[in-house]
């Protein structure tokens, strides 16, 4: 019986035919004047019985939201929710297969869950298939067959910074006491580390972040990932001051390599990333002078990130990330 319903859920979403059999009431978007996200509210309405059912609601950029009671079943369409879903110790039934499963801190957590399709390219029918009652997503252009299905939040890329983002994904799942717990949790190993760092890194020090495709040179600031956010707003060490301003408004800047000396030349550390299409590339560039002349580099020290492990920025990622460059540093 429950293959056959989800047959028909399918067929109707697919052909537009009986729709609503497959909606989970998520509210209409109509304009509200609550800021978004400001928080998660409890309704009360009267049950049949004569008592009372207590109803949970969002208020999202696209207006009030009723979420789901009991258990959650929920998809994560897009990759860079996947992290916070499962910081709050809560296994979704179906995730984006865009890059998460090969990376090493996520992969034991989603053993047995379900990858949906790439990043703007999700499969409704696998979608329907989950049965979920909630889903994230932060692609205009998906919201609204998305919301057919369940009640989905609409979270726009970059509007939270990752413990904001935590929180309120938190709240969404009535999770909110776990999450301020997790982020404590990192705060306390963040300050653990920045003492051990203490008497080998001085405060003083310049960290640059560079990454090489095939064509291009990359910067990238406090914002974009790449371990910005841990040596950076974590760790408190500054970026070369040409830097810092290339990438200010963007959190990220192109660059040629003939200026390599003038954005890197004031950096103590480097940190470098390579784009499978750039290999070749990172050759050529580390034979070269411009390369070479490098303080940095002439110090050793020049720390090759993993793109797959560097890219994510929820607090599970960056307690890896935090791991991993604190060794650098420490090496030194």
């Amino acid at each position: 019986m429950r293959q056959e319903k989800k047959r028909l859920l399918i067929g109707s979403f697919l052909f537009g035919v009986a729709i609503t059999a497959v909606a989970c009431s998520s509210a209409p978007a109509s304009p509200t004047e609550a800021p978004p996200g400001q928080e998660a509210q409890q309704e009360h309405e009267a049950a049949g019985s004569g008592g009372e059912q207590s109803k949970r609601y969002y208020e999202s950029v696209r207006g009030k939201i009723e979420l789901p009671d009991g258990p959650p079943r929920v998809v994560v369409a897009n990759r860079d929710y996947v992290g916070d879903v499962l910081a709050l110790d809560i296994e979704p039934v179906g995730v984006s297969s865009t890059m998460v499963f090969d990376t090493p801190y996520y992969k034991e957590l989603l053993n047995g869950v379900e990858g949906i399709g790439e990043d703007g390219a999700s499969s409704l029918e696998k979608i329907i298939s989950l049965e979920p009652n909630l889903i994230f997503t932060y692609q205009e252009d998906a919201y609204e067959n998305l919301s057919k299905i369940a009640s989905t939040i609409l979270m726009p890329y970059g509007m939270y910074d990752y413990d904001e983002r935590l929180l309120e994904i938190g709240k969404i799942m009535d999770r909110e006491t776990e999450a301020r717990q997790r982020l404590e949790l990192f705060d306390q190993k963040v300050e653990v580390k920045k003492q051990e760092l203490s008497g080998k890194v001085s405060p003083d020090s310049k960290v640059a972040i560079i990454e090489i495709s095939d064509k291009d040179l990359y910067l990238f600031g406090k914002t974009y990932g790449r371990g910005g956010e841990i040596v950076y707003n974590q760790l408190g060490l500054s970026a070369p001051e040409m830097v810092e301003d290339a990438t200010s408004e963007h959190g990220w800047a192109s660059i040629s390599l003939e200026t390599l000396p003038d954005f890197l030349g004031e950096a103590d550390y480097i940190l470098l990333g390579v784009r499978e299409a750039g290999r070749q590339r990172k050759t050529e560039i580390e034979s070269s002078a411009l390369w070479t002349g490098l303080p940095a580099v002439q110090a050793g020290n020049v720390y090759e990130y993993n793109l797959q492990e560097f890219y994510f920025q929820d607090v599970i990622a960056l307690e890896y990330q935090l791991d991993l460059l604190s060794d650098f540093f420490l090496a030194d």
